[in-house]
């Protein structure tokens, strides 16, 4: 399986909401955005 590279630019106050609830589920960031990402519906 590939690995996509994605860019996202976030505004001040939304890395701010990203790290702290990163630190709060003890997750990085990346791990924290992948988690969200897998609670989407599956592809058609």
């Amino acid at each position: 399986m590939k690995n996509i590279r994605l860019e996202v630019r976030l505004t001040e106050y939304e890395s701010r909401q990203l790290e702290q609830e990163a630190v709060r589920r003890g997750m990085t960031k990346p791990e924290l955005i992948r988690s969200l990402v897998a609670r989407l519906p599956t592809p058609v």
